[in-house]
């Protein structure tokens, strides 16, 4: 499946009753900043959005929807199987069922998160059944719909040697065709209702939901910690995990970790799969997706920038010996474990190793405290560069603490309004016109007092109140 268009995705969000929070509007943007104290709720809210968003949300509605637990049925989908259970074949309007249903099918999926989002976030003790979220689309819509039309798919599902299934979306066409193909005496050979039924709604529902974000990245603050472990990830796991890859590309309800149990958390799993899914990943088949899509050099180009700049070495895969272990090198002949890097090398690997291998455009990284561990220096250079990744079509969603992160922020949106931007770059970290960021694309939410209020203003400038004061409280201690 391919799906490549950038664009603007503005989406706005009800959340209530999650944890300390009551109630809070949020409108997501290609770069969505969460801050505010500790127990505030930024960063339930970030993972509860990741599951939703994720393939692990999907599965899950997926799983529903086959056991007729959802309200909800798409006509347009269920008058399509049964065409295709009467004639073989069947084609559907993509761009019309996403119109009527794609608003109806995310609301939905929030619906039922409650059931999953304990098991998602690996905690027996915190019932989330008062939890209610809300999704409404408005211009997104368009985005959508576009993407949709961009969106090409070729795949055939064998059933035996004589029968197979087929189904065909051409890009810049709005339907999708679903057509049996037989061989021999298979032509009155019935396929179960059951697997059709599933088939179809895997197809078309997985379409939809991964017209929102074509994957989902999560780098908890735990990264640090599973240094030691998982980037060393033995070589008799890679294959099982290297299938599983290949199938999320062509079957979006698959978890890349479904096979693998490096974590307890679905947050855990996502950081260890992406640290495993990068250690499978060679150059060359790395390359060869470049080739096809010229953003991903983009993204690996981004990387090799991390690393160079910002790291001051480089993070290799090394496949010498039985397990294929992460190592940093800060000069050529220097390879250290990521045990004994810098924090800051370990707190960094990981997205390096995401832009260099793993990550397409339209997919969401959601990052915990991307300044975590960073000098303050290091933290101006960090929410630069991921204002370059944003200008680069991925979006990013942050929860930070950091006044740096914030108040460079706002640099980096008035630089964006600067007609000659080439006369200003000297004065920012990377000396980089790409990092400065749009206001349009950007949104700031302060959590406190039970909600998430918007400190984005008009003029550029973050208000973060009270939260921006403890610098001044601490510098007049003593006159």
């Amino acid at each position: 499946m391919v799906i490549e268009f950038v664009c603007i995705l503005i989406m706005k969000i009800k959340v209530s009753n999650l944890g300390v929070i009551k109630e809070a509007e949020i409108e997501l943007k290609p770069l969505t900043v969460f801050i505010g104290r500790s127990g505030t709720g930024k960063t339930w809210t970030a993972h509860t959005l990741a599951s939703i968003f994720s393939g692990y949300g999907f599965k899950e509605y997926l799983k529903a929807y086959s056991d007729k637990k959802n309200p909800i049925q798409y006509e347009i989908l269920e008058q399509g199987i049964q065409e295709f259970l009467e004639v073989g074949n069947c084609q559907i309007n993509l761009v019309e069922f996403a119109e009527q249903y794609a608003e109806k099918y995310i609301n939905d999926a929030g619906r039922i998160a409650p059931n999953w989002l304990s098991h998602f976030l690996n905690t027996n003790r915190v019932n989330f059944n008062k939890l209610q979220i809300s999704f409404l689309l408005n211009e997104f819509i368009k985005d959508l719909l576009n993407k949709i039309r961009k969106l090409s798919l070729d795949r055939k599902i064998n059933f035996g040697s004589q029968l197979s299934l087929q189904i065909l979306k051409q890009e810049d066409e709005d339907e999708i065709y679903f057509y049996r193909i037989s061989e021999g005496n298979k032509d009155n050979f019935k396929l179960p209702v059951v697997l059709i039924r599933d088939l179809f709604s895997e197809t078309i529902l997985g379409i939809i939901h991964q017209c929102f974000y074509a994957y989902v990245y999560i780098f908890p603050t735990e990264r640090t910690t599973y240094a030691g472990f998982p980037f060393s990830v033995q070589k008799r796991v890679l294959k099982s995990l290297e299938e599983e890859i290949d199938t999320e590309k062509s079957q979006p309800d698959k978890q890349k970790t479904q096979k693998i149990t490096l974590g307890k958390s679905a947050v855990i799993q996502s950081l260890t799969s992406i640290i495993a899914g990068a250690s499978v990943k060679t150059d060359d088949e790395r390359q060869e997706e470049a080739e096809k899509n010229p953003q991903i050099l983009e993204y690996i180009n981004l990387a090799n920038f991390l690393q160079e700049k910002i790291l001051s070495g480089h993070v290799k895969v090394d496949s010498s010996t039985l397990q294929n272990e992460i190592i940093f090198q800060p000069s050529r002949d220097v390879n250290l474990e990521m045990q004994v890097a810098s924090s800051m090398v370990k707190e960094l690997a990981p997205l390096y190793l995401c832009l260099r291998y793993l990550v397409e455009p339209n997919e969401l990284l959601i990052i915990d405290e991307p300044e975590m561990n960073l000098h303050p220096a290091a933290q101006v250079e960090i929410i630069e560069f991921l204002a370059m990744l944003v200008n680069a079509g991925i979006k990013i969603l942050i929860t930070t603490h950091s006044p740096y992160i914030v108040d460079h922020l706002s640099n980096l949106i008035k630089a964006a309004e600067y007609e000659d931007k080439e006369s200003i770059k000297e004065r920012f970290y990377l000396e980089r016109t790409d990092a400065f960021i749009a206001q349009e694309n950007v949104s700031v939410y302060l959590f406190e007092d039970g909600t998430a209020k918007d400190i984005l203003q008009e003029n550029g400038r973050i208000d973060w109140g009270t939260f921006a004061d403890i610098s001044d409280d601490i510098n007049h201690i003593f006159p």
